[in-house]
């Protein structure tokens, strides 16, 4: 099974809209976007109804369909893999995750799987129409075409605003389980699927806690030129624009997200730079933490590895012990000294620095290690360092990590 992610213009040359007109791309007003809320969240927040199904069989998974919201007036069809882990469930009902994926990705029971055996039951649906195998199904809702490639058609028509709504029903499902705990349900999506779960954060207040894996918000403003193509002015009219920005892009919804998230990425992510990431992970008005790996692969098993996600969901719904918190970074210009504070027990360190400009996927990044003081960290800046940040890891390797820092020049 493929688990690498499709993402981009190389996917969807062949799916390249016709450019609007110059008077059709005015750029859109200087105000801030205020969100509109697209979905009905009351009505997708009852328990939606399931259809029993002996395709793609999975040993230990249950397979079925649940119904998300209607499209053209028919009710659509999800398929999802689900399973708890083994044994008898703690007091109160095991608690749950719901798993979105990214470009290219489906329903995966290896990664049901991978949260059973971290104690969790999971659901994973398909969220393009599809069935495991990539075979369309009967009832399926629309499926992605590039970046809001579906832009013309009203809401209930478009992609995202299906797949955002197929989450939240898979939760409302899941608290409907007599086995799960409902005050016990977190959230993860990958690329796409982390895009979508950030965008929900702010629309379904009942998750206990979010994990975006690269996807983020502000994807119009990514440097990416195989992505930002799909913005004006190039192929959105400015009605389209103001309406991805006020009810799609998450950095709209971001700030009504009052759960613990944590967000993780890579210094050289192709599609989510650091830059959008950073801006999007500061936008939720609860708590948020991160992991940045240096020169991270991008791919769906990649993305749910990674043991920070697991650690995460214990400290926040039991009683895991809390991945290391790092304040963030000062920087002295006259002796280039950085420090950070660090609440935890560190086991190893990293200073993290590139002294690049450019696209953010092609910029090279350097680490060196800190000295440890009873505050936390500090290091000596090199002298052509232009960004930093600081990378820590506890003694399970869990890896936390700060915002970067742009080292401006002096005045």
């Amino acid at each position: 099974m493929k688990y690498f992610l499709w993402i981009g213009f190389a996917l969807f040359g062949a799916m390249v809209p016709a450019p609007a007109t110059a008077a059709e791309t005015a750029p859109p007003a200087a105000a801030a976007p205020q969100r509109v809320l697209a979905w009905d969240v009351e009505a997708l927040e009852a328990t939606p109804a399931m259809h029993q199904t002996t395709e793609c069989p999975v040993e230990g998974m249950q397979a079925f369909f649940y119904e998300g919201v209607a499209y053209k007036s028919k009710p659509t069809h999800v398929f999802a893999y689900y399973a708890a882990p083994q044994g008898e469930p703690p007091e109160g009902g095991w608690p749950a995750v719901v798993c979105a994926h990214g470009g290219g990705g489906t329903a995966y029971a290896e990664w049901v799987k991978t949260w059973n055996e971290h104690g969790y039951a999971a659901i994973a649906m398909d969220l393009e129409g599809r069935l495991p195998d990539g075979r369309p199904h009967a009832n399926a809702g629309p499926a992605r075409i590039d970046w809001f490639g579906d832009r013309e058609l009203p809401d209930h028509e478009q992609w995202f605003y299906h797949a955002a709504a197929d989450v939240v029903r898979a939760h409302s499902l899941l608290r409907s389980f007599a086995e799960i705990n409902p005050a016990k349900i977190g959230l993860t999506g990958i690329s796409w699927g982390g895009t979508i779960a950030a965008a929900v954060a702010g629309v379904d207040a009942r998750f206990a806690f979010v994990i975006p894996v690269y996807g983020c918000g502000f994807i119009h403003e990514s440097d990416n030129p195989g992505l930002s193509q799909w913005f004006p002015p190039t192929h959105m009219t400015a009605v389209q624009f103001r309406d991805y920005q006020t009810k799609w892009d998450p950095s709209v919804h971001l700030p009504y997200a009052k759960m613990p998230m944590h967000w993780m990425n890579g210094t050289n992510d192709g599609t989510f730079s650091m830059e959008i990431f950073q801006r999007s992970a500061s936008l939720p008005a609860g708590p948020t933490s991160k992991s940045i790996r240096i020169r991270w692969l991008h791919g769906h098993a990649p993305g749910w590895r990674q043991k920070e996600i697991y650690a995460f969901a214990d400290s926040v719904i039991g009683d895991g012990v809390p991945l290391l918190k790092l304040h963030q970074p000062t920087f002295d210009p006259a002796t280039r000294t950085v420090t950070c504070q660090v609440k935890g027990k560190l086991v190893s360190n990293s200073l993290n620095f590139t002294t690049a400009d450019g696209p953010w996927k092609t910029r090279w990044w350097d680490s060196l290690v800190c000295e440890v003081t009873p505050d936390g960290l500090t290091a000596q800046l090199p002298a052509d360092a232009k960004y930093f940040f600081f990378n820590a890891r506890d003694e399970r390797g869990c890896l936390s990590s700060t915002d970067y820092v742009e080292v401006k020049p002096p005045q």
